[in-house]
């Protein structure tokens, strides 16, 4: 698995190589973001190789994504924790229900018994 893994991540590499390479004129004209807010303001960054918008982007959502693979590991970690600690108590219930002695008689039929003497 890990072997596909790597082979995945060399073609990606590749491909983003022959791609950046291959449109390199495009990448490099500038770009100016404008955020108009009615009646407040209008803001405008400086003038931004669009390869830099793409490249925070990226940036970005791998940052965004590595953070909810951290907190999801969290969260199932903490219920590994809670479903071992449970697991621990079962059984040592079971194990203190295994260690008590064993009765001769049957409840179960003793008192089955009983219920039909009193009718």
């Amino acid at each position: 698995m890990r072997f596909i893994k790597v082979l995945f991540l060399l073609a990606l590499f590749v491909f983003s190589i022959l791609f950046f390479s291959q449109n390199i004129e495009s990448l490099q004209q500038e770009l100016t973001l404008i955020l108009d807010v009615p009646y407040i303001a209008t803001l405008h960054s400086i003038p931004l190789p669009f390869s830099v918008l793409i490249l925070t982007a990226f940036v970005a959502g791998s940052s965004l994504t590595m953070i909810y693979f951290i907190v999801d590991k969290f969260r199932a970690c903490s219920k590994l924790k809670e479903c071992r600690t449970r697991m621990a108590s079962l059984e040592q219930e079971l194990n203190s229900l295994r260690n008590l002695p064993i009765s001769e008689g049957q409840p179960y039929a003793e008192s089955k018994e009983n219920e039909e003497e009193n009718v």
